[in-house]
This record gives C-alpha cells, sequence and structure tokens, in this order.
C-alpha cells in the first residue's frame, strides 16, 4: 500500500473541502423583503437594483410641496403642456362654429396653462364640449319641430316662415343669442315669435285678403304672399304653390 493509499489520499496539494456559511447576507428586518423578491444572494439583489435604477431614469420626478416655480413648470412641460397659452390649438368642427368665443377660450387656455394641463387633455375637454352643445342643439331643433308640426299641422310652414321673418327684423345679437343658446328652436319661442310677426309685420305679409277661390273652394290663407309658399314640404304650401301658379306666378 502506498503512502498515499494510506493517508486517505490528504496531501497539502488537496482542496480544502467546501464549507456551507449558515450566516445569511442580510439583516433580519430585510428577511421578508428577501423572501418576497425570492433572491437567493446579493448579486441577486444587486442585479434587481440595476434594472430598477434603468428603469427609473427615464421617468419623470413628481413634484412635491417643497419643489420650485421652476421645477413644477419643468415637470409640467415635460407631461404635455405647452410653453405658453398660445400653443394650446381649438379645432372649429362642422355644426360647432357658432359657440366659439376668442375671449373665452383666451381665458381658459390661461387657467390651464397655470394648472399644467397638457395640450392633448385641454384641446379633448373643449373639443368635446363643444360637440355636445352642437348635438345638444340639433336634437332640440328635431324634437321642436316635430312638436311644432303636431300643433300646427298644414299650417307648420306658413307660421315658421311668420316666425323667420320676425326674428330677421331682430338686432344681430339677438339673433345670435337664439342660435348660442338654441332657444330659437324652442317651440314656445316660435310660437311667440309667430304671434308677434302676425301682429307687427306688413299686412301684404302676413294679413292679406282672402283671394278668390278656386273650383273646390280653396285659398290660400296668405294670398298676397306667394313667396312663403316658395320652398315649405307641407301638403299647405304644395296647395298654394298650385294656386298661385294657376294664376300666374312663377317661383
Amino acid at each position: 500500500m502506498s503512502e498515499l493509499e494510506a493517508t486517505g489520499g490528504d496531501t497539502l496539494l488537496s482542496p480544502e473541502p467546501a464549507t456551507t456559511s449558515t450566516e445569511n447576507w442580510f439583516g433580519e428586518e430585510s428577511k421578508g423583503l428577501v423572501e418576497q423578491k425570492g433572491w437567493k444572494t446579493a448579486d441577486d439583489a444587486l442585479k434587481s437594483y440595476t434594472e430598477l435604477e434603468k428603469m427609473s431614469s427615464g421617468r419623470v420626478k413628481m413634484p412635491t410641496p417643497e419643489s420650485s416655480a421652476e421645477e413644477i413648470r419643468s415637470f409640467y412641460l415635460k407631461t404635455g403642456c405647452p410653453e405658453n397659452p398660445d400653443g394650446y390649438e381649438i379645432a372649429v368642427t362642422e355644426g360647432t362654429e357658432s359657440f366659439h368665443d376668442e375671449a373665452t377660450e383666451a381665458v381658459l387656455k390661461e387657467v390651464a396653462h397655470e394648472m399644467g394641463v397638457s395640450k392633448q387633455a385641454f384641446e379633448k375637454i373643449v373639443g368635446a364640449y363643444y360637440d355636445k352643445m352642437a348635438t345638444d342643439l340639433l336634437q332640440g331643433r328635431e324634437a321642436g319641430e316635430k312638436a311644432l308640426k303636431e300643433e300646427w299641422g298644414d299650417q307648420y310652414d306658413t307660421g315658421l316662415e311668420v316666425a323667420k321673418r320676425f326674428c330677421a327684423e331682430c338686432s344681430d345679437e339677438f339673433q345670435d343669442l337664439l342660435v348660442t343658446t338654441g332657444l330659437g328652436n324652442n317651440p314656445i319661442f316660435i310660437k311667440e315669435f309667430n304671434g308677434l310677426g302676425k301682429k307687427i309685420l306688413s299686412d301684404t305679409l302676413i294679413k292679406g285678403e282672402v283671394g278668390n277661390s278656386d273650383e273646390k273652394g280653396y285659398a290660400p290663407q296668405y294670398p298676397n304672399t306667394p313667396e312663403m309658399y316658395a320652398s315649405g314640404e307641407g301638403a299647405e304650401s304644395e296647395k298654394a304653390r298650385a294656386w298661385f301658379t294657376a294664376r300666374g306666378h312663377v317661383y
């Protein structure tokens, strides 16, 4: 038996047997976090921290109550707020033209810029508001038209024309108000304008004199005003146009 075999192969050149350290690489207060993250070694924790640094390097830091005005403004710019109020743009879309007011919009832009509202958010909010106003106006007009047609029947076209002509005699400011508020589509207002129109507009336009009836005994309500029936689509307008045409009027 050789000397090496007799000593079990242990020599000064043999490596030290591996030992397992029972000492944790983290403190007791960090035990919960380490277990939660699944870190096995300190190297795992360092790698996780490095990845976190990479992710946070591109993030925008939220301002705090202690932040300066410059820091807050810098944050606003990074989140989409324009450099000045003129940077906001409000699109004028079909149907919303009459609602736009430059003076009011200028005030809204100032407030939005002061509060750091992003360009995209401001324009979306204001645009949605104008679209809603246009939708409400259209729905109001349709509802008013339906109500008046049910009440006036064949006299709808004539009654509406009288109301329109009365409004045409009013000031531009009043007419603009009717449009922007939608009151011009309100059946109550239209009936009121119709009544006022019959009272104050010329006799030729409104009252007229009953003309000769045709063989069926028909005569339009306003026989001296053929143009009132020029564009109407109701049965009364069609009969009136035929009546005037038969008497030589050319539409």
